[in-house]
């Protein structure tokens, strides 16, 4: 075994011209351990996926001005008891896109059904904005993008395999007034399913300014002449809606309404429930075969593919990680005086009496929570004020005051010891913190990041956020005082309060851990806006880009690292949430 490895470190030490010891072994082997371990879930994911569909397609089509987009998946199953297959369209809640629901194209392809999920106006890759209307029809832009995605589909050659009499809409929230909208002016629409839909409102709200078109919220524009084979279900104490507008459009249309009592993971509003699959499912094959048994029995499976989904993508963040740490090896990378005064406070921590140095370390833990819970309050107070854009304005006014009182103690520092500030002084913080290596080294780390997304988004339609537009991309640079703001808490703040511990593996766990509960904390405090798909998206990305940045920060103790770091990635996936919070219009209604 001990011949193998040598061989191993020789030929590594050719191909690397570096000296491989055994501590580098470690981390090859882990790595490699862990892509064969990946290797075997992606066939199970592969597995899991054909059974429901083939392959998937995205869809390109106009509407009311805008590019929208579509995933069309096609089913693996056969229907032998009829020509042609059905064809559902689903539409997402507001705030989503069409691939982070799974349940619908996974469940119904299962059952021989086309499924197109639809990205409306606003939302996920699609342009336009929820208040875009159609000037040739004069008609709101989200009443006819399911038309128009119909349009399109019948131009493309699957549609020779579709029963045109078996067309029919599903959608939730938002989406659930999209299906509404769309069947009650296309009778192509054969049947319908709105999950906990919204059904009425005042304008301006939840980002809808419709003052002169109110004839098209569905409580205006449904009656029995444009409604055929409508279900609604919903929760009785729906946390976001209203359920007395169910009850009116049961009134309005003679409908069926199902209404779910029980209490349900993540809320009544969401629905996450197999009944509301089954009963959807039922819904459609006894509207479109005349049955709804003749298509075999419902086996809800979708939770296997969110498992194989997230176990493929931890094992993938955790090969970044271990990449990220591997490659700084291959850089000379040079730490700051940071670490010097870091190893001059273990030296005078080491001749102190224990009781002492606990007593340091208890009011260092203390300073920790207290600038964490400054943090956490400081945002929750503007974003309680002005909404999500005041989190921006926390994050100006976090920084402006850390660097005004970093400023100070420079300059009160100078005064003391008598010196002029120079030229080159200037030139040494500016040579220290723009290397040439940590750059390069910082960048490969975020393109490890995007590399891998990228290649597993396009595999298999899940989670794919990115901008819509080079608009948006400029836009988003606004973005930059909160992540800086974030990087000065963890590098400027935290970090040094950790001088107390030896080990920078443990200093880097506990930032990680720390980074860990300030963002669940406040997503719990926050919820009332990140229960959105694509805001909650944003702050898991921030807390992955975080665990990179801290493992960067440990090899080059570089702030100009991490920044670098934030700006590639976290950048490139702010611009595509800013593209929803702009079609979404007046957003900040909901907070």
């Amino acid at each position: 075994m001990s011949s193998k490895k040598d061989k191993l470190k020789r030929k590594l030490d050719n191909f690397f011209h570096e000296k491989v010891d055994s501590k580098d072994l470690k981390y090859l082997e882990k790595i490699i351990l862990l892509i064969i371990v990946l290797v075997f879930t992606l066939i199970a994911l592969e597995v899991n996926k054909s059974l429901s569909y083939k392959k998937y397609d995205r869809v390109q089509f106009r509407s009311a001005g805008a590019t929208l987009y579509a995933n069309l998946y096609y089913p693996s199953k056969s229907l032998p008891f009829q020509e042609g297959r059905p064809l559902i369209i689903y539409c997402h809640g507001i705030g989503s896109k069409r691939d982070f629901d799974l349940r619908v194209p996974i469940e119904f392809t299962k059952r021989g059904f086309y499924v197109a999920a639809l990205d409306y106006q606003g939302h996920g890759e699609s342009g336009g904005t929820i208040n875009n209307i159609d000037e040739s029809t004069n008609t709101p832009a989200l009443a006819q993008d399911c038309s128009k995605l119909l349009e399109k589909l019948k131009t493309l050659s699957f549609f020779l395999d579709v029963n045109e009499s078996q067309v029919g809409l599903i959608g939730h929230s938002l989406g659930g007034m999209v299906v509404l909208m769309n069947q009650a002016l296309n009778p192509e629409f054969k049947a319908t399913v709105a999950w906990a839909p919204l059904l009425n409102f005042t304008p301006p709200r939840y980002g809808l300014n419709w003052q002169d078109y109110e004839e098209f919220i569905p409580l205006n524009l449904l009656d029995e002449n444009n409604t055929e084979n409508l279900l609604i279900i919903m929760h009785t104490k729906d946390e976001v809606l209203d359920y007395q507008d169910a009850l009116k459009a049961k009134e309005l249309t003679n409908c069926t309404l199902i209404n779910i009592t029980k209490p349900l993971f993540g809320g009544g509003h969401q629905l996450f429930s197999n009944k509301v699959l089954i009963d959807s499912i039922k819904w459609f094959e006894l509207k479109f075969f005349n049955s709804d048994s003749i298509n075999g029995p419902i086996i809800i499976t979708f939770m296997w593919n969110y498992v194989l989904i997230f176990l493929n993508l931890g094992l993938l963040i955790t090969i970044i990680f271990l990449l990220i740490s591997y490659s700084a090896k291959y850089f000379r990378l040079t730490t700051t005086s940071d670490n010097q005064s870091l190893e001059k406070d273990r030296v005078s921590f080491s001749k102190k009496k224990k009781i002492k140095l606990k007593i340091i370390s208890t009011i260092k833990i203390v300073q920790i929570l207290i600038y964490s819970s400054l943090f956490i309050l400081n945002w929750l107070y503007f974003s309680s004020l002005f909404g999500l854009i005041g989190i921006f304005y926390a994050s100006l006014v976090f920084s402006g005051v850390f660097l005004l009182i970093k400023f100070i103690a420079y300059v009160v520092n100078l005064w003391r010891h008598e010196i002029r500030f120079s030229r080159k002084h200037l030139k040494s913080i500016i040579k220290q913190e723009f290397n040439v290596n940590v750059l390069v080294y910082t960048t490969i780390c975020a393109l490890y990041f995007l590399l891998v997304y990228l290649l597993f988004s396009f595999y298999y339609p899940f989670a794919f956020i990115w901008p819509s537009s080079i608009t948006n991309i400029f836009i988003s640079m606004a973005i930059f005082p909160i992540y800086f703001s974030i990087e000065i808490l963890f590098r400027k703040i935290l970090y040094p309060l950790l001088n107390f511990i030896k080990s920078e593996k443990t200093k880097a766990k506990i930032t990680v851990i720390s980074a860990f509960i300030i963002y669940v904390t406040l997503m719990t405090l926050a919820r009332s806006y990140s229960y959105l798909p694509s805001v909650l998206f944003t702050f898991i990305i921030f807390l992955i880009v975080t665990v990179c940045n801290t493992i960067i920060y440990e090899h080059t103790r570089t702030f100009s690292a991490v920044l670098v770091s934030s700006f590639i990635i976290i950048h490139l996936f702010f611009s595509a949430v800013v593209s929803n919070v702009i079609g979404l219009g007046a957003f900040s209604h909901l907070f």
